[in-house]
């Protein structure tokens, strides 16, 4: 049984702590912002969602989601269970030199992935990360980054999720966009920093819910509300013209305590601040599947709050708080005090009080997932009616460090040793997730990735 307090995410301190955006620092983590790679973590102890606010309204039994025919074939993407990865470091760490490679030779980790039964990528994107203080700082001066040369470029940047979002569609695999609604990590154990450009901004809710019918005619907004759809709509737009149209998205990370320095308890701000976003999202294709994150799902460990109460400010609808239009509710699943008992009963909980779906949006392949996620896994592929919709193992080249607990082993070195550039190589973790896939029969390969 884990020692909870002994749990990196026991007070989520350290867990996505920004690092300074210029410079290598000691954990051996370029700039533009990383995790502390360098604490232990026990027991999978912490790193770092379907249609309508009807779930019925699209003619589904699964929460609203249809396999609807588009341009591009079915959308949303909806595979029997997800086998996903978040790989967000992957243009900046390519910028820098790294490969990745498997025993066939160097190619995209994309393609790795995909030919390993993987189907679906998450991306983190931000406000404006190249401000000062924000995830990569000055990153949009950096001619490899995307969009450089802008106030919105840099890495994981609207631009950069755009580029990374097409080579993952070019491997027939699902795009979930994790919004932070900050120019910096918001995550579980930092307060959740409002994006520079809103600072000035009202914080008082329109007495008329924003839209695209209500923002400005010349772009320039005066409350935090208008600002926080109109930024998530410019993403959006950005990636339907890219012909990447994601497939599910989330309004805020690991949101347990508020949103863009907006409390969960200063109520109904914060649900109108989610809901201004997800206003955005469903503006561009109310078939796109809105999940809400919490990062740490334990019945009595929530950042504050049980995990149930929680789920209900989200969910309930009752006063003091309006309901909150997601489709799902998912959790950053590392570090468990009874080997996963208490995600059950979590998830449990959205399932028979709401009938929405969950999912892991974030775990580790470290003790008690090892192998292959074994336990989360297990855990969302027994829940009733396909209502698990599967897992996204956080960047599995190199969290919680490199050569420990990942997917690639980084040059022939152990823990700590691996050089850079970085040369990342599938290793006998990744090759126990071909096995799963088939033993919840998904295709391996899942797609053919086609060439870049």
């Amino acid at each position: 049984m884990t020692n909870e307090a002994a749990s990196p995410d026991a007070g989520g301190a350290g867990l996505d702590a920004a690092l300074p955006g210029a410079a290598a620092n000691g954990t051996g983590v370029p700039g533009g912002g990383a995790r502390d790679l360098s604490a232990p973590v026990a027991d999978g102890g912490g790193a770092d969602g379907p249609v309508s606010g009807s779930p019925d309204a699209a003619g589904s039994d699964e929460g609203g989601l249809v396999d609807a025919a588009d341009d591009t074939g079915p959308f949303p993407f909806h595979p029997p269970f997800i086998l996903g990865a978040d790989i967000s470091w992957t243009l900046q760490d390519e910028a820098g030199g790294a490969t990745y490679a498997d025993s066939t030779g160097v190619k995209p980790i994309e393609d790795i992935l995909a030919e390993n039964g993987f189907n679906f990528v998450r991306l983190r994107t931000f406000v404006q990360p190249s401000n000062p203080g924000g995830y990569a700082s000055g990153s949009a001066n950096d001619p490899s980054a995307p969009g450089h040369g802008t106030p919105d470029g840099g890495w994981c940047s609207t631009a950069a999720t755009v580029v990374m979002a097409q080579r993952v569609k070019k491997c027939g695999m699902g795009v979930f966009v994790d919004f932070h609604m900050s120019d910096t990590w918001e995550s579980l154990g930092v307060w959740q920093d409002i994006p520079a450009s809103w600072a000035n901004l009202s914080r008082t809710p329109p007495s008329t819910p924003v839209s695209a019918a209500t923002a400005p005619a010349d772009g320039v907004e005066t409350n935090i509300f208008q600002a926080a759809h109109d930024y998530v709509a410019g993403v959006m737009k950005a990636l339907v013209a890219g012909g990447v149209k994601p497939d599910m998205v989330q309004i805020g990370n690991e949101s347990n305590g508020g949103m863009s320095d907006i409390a969960i308890t200063d109520q109904p701000a914060f649900a109108d601040l989610v809901n201004a976003g997800i206003t955005a999202v469903r503006e561009t294709d109310p078939r796109i599947i809105v999940w809400a994150q919490n990062g740490r799902p334990r019945p009595n460990s929530a950042g504050g709050d049980n995990f149930d109460g929680w789920v209900d400010t989200y969910l309930s609808g009752k006063s003091p708080n309006p309901l909150i239009d997601e489709n799902g509710i998912c959790g950053s699943t590392y570090g468990t005090t009874d080997n996963g008992a208490d995600w059950t009963t979590c998830f449990d909980y959205v399932i028979n009080t709401y009938n929405k779906p969950v999912m892991s949006c974030e775990y580790t392949v470290a003790s008690p997932d090892s192998p292959a996620g074994a336990t989360i896994n297990g855990i969302m592929q027994g829940f009733p009616n396909h209502m698990g919709y599967g897992s996204f193992i956080w960047e599995p080249t190199r969290y919680p460090n490199f050569n420990s607990n990942t997917l690639f082993t980084c040059g022939a070195g152990t823990s700590g040793s691996c050089a850079s550039p970085w040369k990342f190589v599938a290793n006998a973790a990744l090759a126990q997730y071909p096995i799963l896939a088939k033993s919840y029969g998904l295709p391996v390969p899942s797609a053919t990735c086609q060439p870049q």
